[in-house]
């Protein structure tokens, strides 16, 4: 199974990479992935042979925190819905169902609750918001001899983590604001008389540097209390053998407040008087873990930034719905409510909550936000409609066909937080480098504080100074935020231009194509072909071997054989005839039984064999794909009897993407099943210069083989269901959002607009957001290969250069962690 964990007390690119190994190492797990942005593992593994217990102790002995997202870590929302899904299990019967529910109806706290067997799920009503407790369900179920467990949507999901970063935001806040309370003061009585500030006697650091040293030390205990957090954090990991950042800071800060509390105690006892100014830390040691304090909340602000394209894409949905009643009156009910099958009237200017097929009524419907098309679609009965599109002119009622998981937006909305929770390959130079980081920042400061003391013999509080400043200047957080914020910054943006990437992984590969491979039909054509020409040898009644032709194909589910059904039944205005047998030959054609006549639809292979088919037959077939018409042979009775052509015109922005496509790098080819006559001449029309037809479905994934074997990097862009194995066997596989289920599922990318030119966005995006990383990687690497050096004291050695002071060294930390996520809001506006 798959399942997905929040880890609390994570701070860097370390601690990630120690989690994500330890789980990695558990026995009956497949895959660990952990993402310091969102600060969630997700983890494919055996739950026989692992269960949470087991998961969270994994986590629990690297050093941190794992939270199940389930009631128990339920957090109230002020905007929460009232409506709440179960899952129940245990029953067996309706005699279950009516237990459960009859046990929960009778809690004063429940308005209404109902129970569905075959879904075995349970729905509750709350009273009020005020009153809503998970709990309270459960041990109640629990009585009952049954175990229930709450249900979260997307929806929730996101309010819930929403709430728990908005708490934390607010206590990091207030911590903050107590600890500049006290650095503050410290500061100002440490570096004021430097910058010629008096201080009164009794605690100025020349008059009576005891009372100054006290003053010092009582102002930096309350900060030191306040950030234990770090210390805790950092030292736990230290033990654990897994150092991260909140080690570096904690045994820096350390040695700063040790150092002041000796030099303290000596000044008190008259073993120490100094000469001038003291050496005492105690200001650094505050000043360091305030401004870590600052970086830590200044970093949670951005991070609540890079979610907000998910927060876009639920706001699209209404919280409430207009259910019809079966008497006919109409109520409003929030949109947990609404069931498989009930009917929901939607007015003009409305957004519709779930999907459906419309019943009674007509209106035009803007789509945009699914299809990326303008123009508001105009839908009758029996048209299909979709959540969160919004109805712009009639009023309708339609049944509602999917609700909850299973619309269309929400999975949308699910697939984004997967892809925003993944990882992609670009991410394991990061995840190495970060898992010998710390480590060896521990060493250097070591080793640059013991050179600067014993071998060039500076004295202690330098030597300390240089310790301090190497501890506190590595920042292994900038690495690990590096991949993770650009990725869900970049997926979030794609999905709200309608592409779906489904996995960082995805997003990667997509950069690195050089050969984009297009389906012909659906793709870069309409997708809805017509009849052009129906020709008949001399003697045959033209309308009587049509109706025989439509006949036959109104058995087939080919979309040709659908144009033709078209063209005889709306516009010849023809009856069509029972079927008595059909067969559908692979790669050739069909044969059908009409009553007293066999008729064969399909290419030359079917023909074979058939009384007159000659070169006459062919060369006017030739004719007719040369024009970008496909051609399809029949016959009656076993005599070739005539020609229909059918055409499917290219995409208005077919032409203009593929340029794009080349001007990118891309080597562009199409792939059809169509004749080579045909193919040729819609690749001629959509600028595309080499072409693979005649292609039998079940060769495509074959052909997307060749193209590899080349030694390309291959995109298959295909909306069918023969496109399925090709797109799954490409490097990248893109499905136009019009086309199947099944291409969809085989896909790494889904493109909801039914529109070429998305491809070229996809790419683009991928690229923009793989340069967005890289930039944020170098930084990364950037400030730390400059920054030690100089906190080593390298400067100062070779050039007489300046020594860099810890309380900068903490500030230029910080920054560097803001300004990565800073750079990867910049994709918000790709």
């Amino acid at each position: 199974m798959k399942q997905t964990f929040k880890v609390e007390g994570m701070t860097c690119a370390s601690c990630a990479q120690t989690v994500e190994k330890a789980l990695g190492k558990a026995e009956g797990v497949k895959e660990a992935v952990v993402n310091l942005t969102t600060e969630e593992a997700t983890l494919t593994y055996n739950d026989q042979a692992l269960s949470f217990d087991q998961v969270q102790s994994i986590v629990q002995s690297s050093g941190y925190d794992l939270v199940k997202e389930d009631s128990s870590s339920w957090v109230p929302l002020t905007n929460a819905s009232m409506v709440q899904t179960y899952a129940i299990d245990g029953m067996t019967c309706a005699s279950c169902a009516q237990t459960v529910e009859q046990a929960v109806n009778r809690l004063s706290e429940v308005k209404q609750a109902a129970v569905n067997l075959a879904t075995e799920q349970m729905q509750v009503v709350w009273d009020s918001s005020d009153v809503i407790d998970p709990d309270l369900i459960q041990n109640t179920v629990d009585q009952a001899g049954y175990e229930a467990a709450l249900v979260l949507s997307a929806n929730d999901r996101y309010e819930q983590s929403q709430a728990k970063k908005e708490a934390k935001l607010k206590e990091e806040k207030t911590r903050l604001m107590w600890m500049a309370v006290f650095t503050i003061p410290l500061f100002i009585l440490t570096m004021g008389p430097m910058l010629g500030m008096p201080l009164p006697s009794i605690i100025d650091m020349h008059h009576n540097f005891v009372n100054n040293a006290l003053l010092q030390l009582a102002l930096t205990i309350p900060v030191i209390w306040l950030a234990r957090g770090i210390f805790v954090r950092g030292f736990k990991t230290l033990l654990n053998g897994h150092p991260n950042m909140d080690t570096l800071v904690a045994i820096g800060t350390s040695a700063a407040f040790i150092q002041g509390l000796v030099m303290t105690f000596l000044m008190a006892t008259g073993r120490v008087v100094p000469e001038g100014h003291p050496d005492l830390y105690f200001e650094s040691a505050a000043v360091i873990l305030t401004l870590i304090t600052l970086g830590n909340y200044m970093e949670e602000l951005a991070k609540g930034k890079t979610s907000a394209a998910i927060k876009n894409l639920m706001d699209l949905t209404p919280d409430e719905a207009r259910r019809v009643n079966a008497d006919g009156s109409v109520e409003m009910v929030p949109v947990e409510l609404i069931q498989l099958g009930d009917l929901i009237q939607v007015r003009p200017g409305e957004s519709l909550p779930v999907d459906g097929e419309i019943v009674t009524g007509q209106s035009s419907i803007d789509e945009s936000m699914l299809t990326g098309e303008s123009m508001p679609v105009e839908k009758n009965v029996g048209d299909n409609v979709t959540g969160a599109s919004i109805n712009k002119t009639g009023s309708f009622t339609y049944k509602a066909t999917k609700i909850g998981q299973d619309t269309l937006l929400a999975q949308i909305v699910q697939m984004v937080q997967d892809a925003q929770g993944s990882k992609a390959p670009i991410a394991k130079l990061a995840d190495v480098i970060s898992s010998y980081f710390v480590p060896i920042v521990i060493i250097l400061a070591i080793l640059s504080g013991l050179m600067w003391y014993f071998i060039i013999g500076e004295s202690l509080p330098f030597a300390l100074n240089i310790f301090i400043s190497v501890l506190i200047i590595a920042c292994p957080c900038a690495l690990g935020l590096a991949t993770p914020t650009a990725i869900m910054v970049g997926t979030g943006n794609a999905a709200q231009k309608g592409i779906l990437f489904k996995s960082g992984v995805a997003l990667e590969n997509t950069h690195h194509a050089d050969a984009i491979l297009l389906d012909k039909t659906g793709t870069i054509t309409q997708g809805q072909p017509t009849v052009n020409d129906f020709v008949v040898v001399d003697g045959l009644d033209e309308i009587e071997a049509l109706r025989l032709v439509a006949s036959a194909e109104s058995v087939s589910e080919h979309p040709l054989g659908e144009a033709i059904v078209n063209y005889a039944t709306n516009e010849k205005q023809l009856s069509l005839l029972a079927v008595d047998s059909f067969d559908s030959i692979t790669g050739q054609g069909i044969v059908a039984v009409i009553g007293d006549k066999t008729v064969k639809v399909g290419n030359q292979k079917l023909m074979q064999g058939v009384n007159h088919f000659d070169q006459t037959a062919t060369q006017q077939a030739e004719a007719f794909a040369q024009a970008a018409k496909t051609p399809m042979y029949f016959a009656i009775d076993d005599n070739y009897a005539g020609i229909v052509t059918v055409s499917d015109p290219i995409k208005e922005t077919s032409f203009s993407a593929v340029q794009q496509l080349k001007a990118m790098g891309l080597e562009v080819i199409m792939i059809t099943g169509d004749n080579r006559f045909t193919a040729e001449k819609i690749a001629e029309q959509a600028g595309i210069d080499r072409v693979f037809s005649e292609v039998m479905p079940e060769d495509k994934a074959d052909m997307v083989i060749k193209l590899q074997n080349e030694g390309k990097h291959v995109i298959m862009v295909g909306d069918g269901i023969n496109d399925a194995p090709a797109l799954a066997q490409a490097d990248i596989g893109m499905a136009i959002g019009s086309g199947t289920d099944i291409a969809m599922e085989s896909a790494d990318t889904v493109l909801m607009h039914d529109n070429l030119e998305d491809v070229v966005t996809a790419i683009d995006l991928s690229n923009k957001t793989i340069r967005n990383i890289k930039q944020n990687l170098f930084w990364a690497f950037a400030y730390n290969v400059i920054g030690i050096p100089i906190a080593m004291g390298l400067l100062h050695l070779f050039f007489n250069g300046p020594l860099l002071n810890p309380m900068f060294a903490a500030l230029a930390m910080s920054l560097s962690s803001v300004s990565v996520l800073m750079n990867a809001l910049r994709l918000r506006n790709a």
